[in-house]
C-alpha cells in the first residue's frame, strides 16, 4: 500500500511496453562468493538467455536481456511517500505475518524513488519473495512472481527501463534500501534492505555505487529481522555453491520455480 505524506495518492499508470521474449535454451547455477554485492543477475542478451563464464572460471552465469536505457525524468510533484509491505514470514504458518513501513525520499534519489513507486502501483512486488536474505548483510527482493511481468521488465531487447545512475547522497546504513545493479546504468526492479551498516568495511557498498533511496521506518526489528534466511545461510556457508536462488529461472518460471525449490521463503503479500 502506497500513501502520500498527509493524503492518499491515487495515480493511474498507462504502460505501453513492447517487449520481445526469447526462449531459454540453457539455464545454469550462478556462483558467487558468499558476501558478494547485492547484484541483479540479469545482463544484456540480445538473442537469448546465454551462459557466460564466471570470473573464477567456475559455472556459467544465467543472463537475462536488459536492452538500452529508457530515459526517465525525476517526478518532483510526487515528493516523499510511504509504502507498507504486508509480509508473510513463514508460508507454513499463516499466522506469522507482519508489516514493514518504508519511507521513500525523492530528494535522496529521485529516479529510484519514482521507479519504486511505479513498480508498487503496478503490483510488481505483490507475492514477490525475499529470495536472498544474508543475515547481517542484505535482504533482497524484486523478482515478480508472475513471469508475464518479468517478461515485460527483464526479458526484452529494447526499452527495458534500466535507470541511469544518479549520485549517492546517503550512506548504505542499516535499514536503508537501494536498487541492486550489475554495472553502470542497470537498475531495474531488484531492491535490497541493508541489514547492517554496509557503507564501509567489510562490504563497501557506498564505493560500489549502490544508491539509497528509502529507509525502513517500522518493522525493522519485528519483521525484517525475522525474514527466512535458511537459504541465505546455505549460500554463505557453501560460498555460493548451494542455497542461492537462480535468478534467471526465478524470473522465467516465476513462483512455480520458487515454490518447488524454495518453499519456505518469506514473501510480500501486498505492497
Amino acid at each position: 500500500m502506497l500513501t502520500k505524506r498527509g493524503f492518499t495518492q491515487n495515480i493511474l499508470i498507462a504502460l505501453t511496453i513492447a517487449c520481445s521474449f526469447h526462449a531459454v535454451s540453457s539455464l545454469s547455477t550462478s556462483v558467487f562468493q558468499a558476501r558478494n554485492s547485492p547484484v541483479d543477475r540479469h545482463e544484456v542478451s540480445r538473442t537469448s538467455i546465454s551462459r557466460r563464464e564466471s570470473l573464477l572460471g567456475l559455472l556459467g552465469v544465467v543472463t537475462v536481456g536488459i536492452g538500452s536505457i529508457a530515459p526517465v525524468q525525476a517526478d518532483d510533484e510526487n515528493g516523499d511517500y510511504k509504502v507498507l509491505l504486508n509480509v508473510q514470514l513463514d508460508p507454513r504458518d499463516p499466522s506469522k505475518t507482519g508489516e514493514i513501513e518504508i519511507e521513500i525520499f525523492s530528494t535522496w534519489a529521485p529516479l529510484a524513488a519514482r521507479r519504486f513507486k511505479e513498480l508498487v502501483e503496478l503490483g510488481f512486488y505483490d507475492d514477490a519473495r525475499f529470495f536472498r536474505v544474508l543475515p547481517g548483510y542484505v535482504a533482497q527482493f524484486g523478482i515478480a512472481s508472475d513471469p508475464a511481468l518479468n517478461k515485460e521488465w527483464l526479458f526484452c531487447e529494447k526499452n527495458c527501463k534500466a535507470l541511469p545512475d544518479e549520485p549517492r547522497t546517503q550512506r548504505n546504513s542499516k535499514g536503508t534500501l537501494s536498487f541492486a545493479t550489475k554495472g553502470k546504468n542497470t537498475r531495474q526492479t531488484q531492491v535490497f534492505i541493508n541489514l547492517s551498516n554496509n557503507d564501509g568495511p567489510p562490504n563497501f557498498l557506498d564505493s560500489q555505487g549502490f544508491v539509497p533511496f528509502a529507509r525502513v521506518t517500522k518493522g525493522m526489528d519485528s519483521v525484517v529481522s525475522k525474514l527466512n534466511s535458511e537459504y541465505g545461510l546455505k549460500e554463505s556457508i557453501s560460498g555460493g555453491l548451494s542455497g542461492s536462488v537462480n535468478q534467471g529461472k526465478a524470473a522465467y518460471f516465476g513462483v512455480e520455480y520458487l515454490n518447488a525449490l524454495y518453499p519456505n521463503l518469506s514473501y510480500i503479500k501486498s505492497a
